[in-house]
């Protein structure tokens, strides 16, 4: 009866020191996998001083912004009209029937545009991308109207998709430069986040090739 009262205790004991060098062994994992989650590696480290950076530059420009009172700008909703868009001055992008042919107008108000910045004007454009049906109807994809009051460039997008019957428009941001950049064949204008940034890079307010120009 002592013998199988001793072996009872010696596998016991095993149990016991078994579950706590697995539980050990467990702490160990868990807090190992918490320190290789909260490591931060010199790229990221880089990346968050550049993000923080641009934030703070966006700040900056926001406030100092001049709003432009007298703005003279057409209706939103023309821009649903191809005929009333083409006449206000709008930049155009489209294709037709889903073709994959892209056809630009008025590319040269956005030239204005940034003539005017460039030279500490006030300006205005808006830029329309989309698609027109078998009937004529234009179909907006995306929706952007960019402000200057000579020092900063205001971006106003709208969103095109939340109602079907207006426009919606989203927070503006604000940026201080825009550029255009041609190589061969192809034209792309880009909205540039910070004043390093280069022309060629930054985000594209619109690309083409010079034989989509309409006009």
């Amino acid at each position: 009866m002592k013998r199988y009262i001793l072996l009872a205790s010696i596998v016991t004991s095993v149990l016991v020191i078994s579950g706590c060098t697995n539980n050990k062994n467990s702490i160990e994992t868990i807090n190992n996998k918490s320190i290789v989650s909260t490591e931060t590696t010199p790229t990221q480290e880089k990346d968050d001083l550049e993000k923080a950076k641009i934030e703070e530059e966006a700040k900056k420009l926001e406030a100092s912004f001049q709003e432009i009172i007298d703005l003279k700008k057409p209706d939103i909703e023309e821009a649903r009209n191809f005929e009333k868009s083409i006449k206000n001055g709008s930049v155009i992008m489209i294709n037709r029937d889903n073709s994959k042919e892209l056809e630009v107008y008025n590319i040269a108000s956005l030239d204005k545009f940034i003539d005017s910045f460039n030279n500490g004007k006030e300006g205005y454009v808006r830029v329309i991308k989309g698609g027109i049906e078998k009937d004529g109807t234009l179909l907006v994809n995306k929706l952007e109207e960019y402000e200057t009051d000579g020092k900063v460039i205001k971006d106003l997008v709208y969103d095109a998709y939340a109602d079907k019957n207006k426009f919606v428009q989203g927070k503006p941001r604000y940026y201080p430069k825009m550029a255009k950049v041609s190589t061969d064949d192809a034209i792309r204008y880009a909205i540039l986040e910070s004043k390093d940034t280069p022309d060629n890079m930054g985000g594209t307010v619109i690309s083409f090739y010079k034989s989509s120009i309409k006009n």
